[in-house]
């Protein structure tokens, strides 16, 4: 009886025991997981930081066909753009990342947070470059500055792409007349002179000659269009071919400075027209000759070409240059004056006096030319 008894006690005596160790236990995987989570936590916040939050450059990181997590986290560690590419791998397989990589070129930076690497190569974009053609330049130019600017090849692969078709119903009734004055661009090239609006464009990096010429012509399209519609009893319009229009906006365009004058040098240039009087423009001169030049001489005048308005009645037979929406707008709707000259200020400023008279105009076109 008395054993009896002392083995009850002793296995009284181990429930404490128990009690104890499993609280002990507790303690010690609350501890244990508090500082997994802590470390969880910190890995996050340290696999989202930038290698380098400091950087300005800009890598051109290409992702090829087929690639998996593992090699394409060794490239952008070898590249500098992520510090660690075991990481990197950790958090792409407990993120479900795994298999969402697409093939393409990408822009990245060490500057960039994993996080922004990470959605820029799941959303693979066609890398896109921006242009800006001004107000006023010629196709000879256009090609020029797109080949500066490294869209293309050669100023030569944008106007042969020029000579090509393109589907615009305003280009049914434009045909090729003349070589650009220089010899550069062909007749049919050249025939899209004035309708390339000018404009800054947006186009992907290997975008075509062809393809940029037809995004201008787009827009051409689209402002025209526009204008037409906001100018529906314009006697311009009523009077002028689309064509006429154009290279009347290119005169424009050539001669003003002060978006304020043109619509004035417009009224200016169709009153002219309609007293039969020939335009002597000397922005027809400097395209007849090929170059912009400081001051037209006299000798200049007598250069024979369908561009020539000292020579020849009414307006050219075809643009001189490809006119911004403001000058378009001006040759559309003009203002309503008799003026029918004008001379620039001597003050410098690019803006005009406007004259009604052969005795205002010499009295400032003396003026301006005390000023030289």
């Amino acid at each position: 009886m008395q054993g009896s008894r002392s083995q009850k006690k002793k296995k009284r005596s181990k429930g404490p025991v128990v009690l104890l160790v499993l609280l002990v236990l507790l303690v010690i995987c609350f501890a244990v997981g508090s500082r997994v989570y802590k470390n969880k936590m910190e890995y996050y916040r340290n696999f989202n930081e930038a290698f380098d939050p400091n950087s300005d450059a800009e890598i051109d990181f290409v992702v090829p066909s087929g690639s998996g997590t593992q090699k394409i986290a060794n490239m952008l560690e070898s590249d500098g753009l992520i510090a660690d590419a075991t990481t990197f791998r950790m958090k792409s397989r407990l993120c479900g990342y795994d298999g969402t990589w697409q093939a393409g070129s990408f822009k990245l930076s060490p500057s960039m947070t994993t996080e922004e690497i990470v959605e820029k190569l799941q959303n693979a974009m066609a890398e896109t470059v921006r242009f800006t053609i001004p107000e006023g330049y010629t196709v000879k130019q256009i090609g020029e500055k797109l080949a500066k600017d490294g869209l293309i090849d050669s100023p030569e692969d944008f106007y042969e792409a020029c000579e090509g078709e393109f589907v615009y119903e305003f280009l049914d009734g434009v045909e090729a007349q003349y070589e650009d004055p220089t010899g550069t661009v062909s007749a049919q090239a050249n025939r899209l002179e004035g309708y390339l609006f000018p404009s800054t464009y947006e186009v992907y990096t290997d975008a075509t000659p062809k393809e940029i010429a037809g995004t201008m012509l787009r827009q051409f399209d689209k402002v025209y269009s526009e204008l037409v519609s906001k100018y529906p009893e314009s006697d311009a319009l009523k009077n002028y071919s689309m064509q006429e229009i154009v290279t009347i906006a290119s005169l424009i365009e050539r001669e003003t400075r002060v978006d304020a004058d043109r619509p004035l040098v417009a009224s200016v240039i169709y009153n002219r027209l309609n007293k039969k009087m020939k335009l002597q423009l000397d922005c027809t001169i400097q395209y007849a000759l090929g170059e912009v030049k400081e001051r037209v001489l006299y000798s200049d005048l007598e250069i024979d070409s369908p561009y020539n308005t000292y020579k020849i009645d009414g307006i050219p037979a075809a643009p001189i240059a490809s006119p911004g929406k403001a000058s378009i707008e001006a040759a559309i709707n003009p203002e309503n004056t008799k003026y029918i000259y004008y001379v620039l200020k001597p003050d410098g400023s690019g803006a005009h006096n406007f004259a009604e008279t052969d005795a205002q105009f010499q009295k400032y076109k003396q003026e301006y030319l005390n000023s030289l």
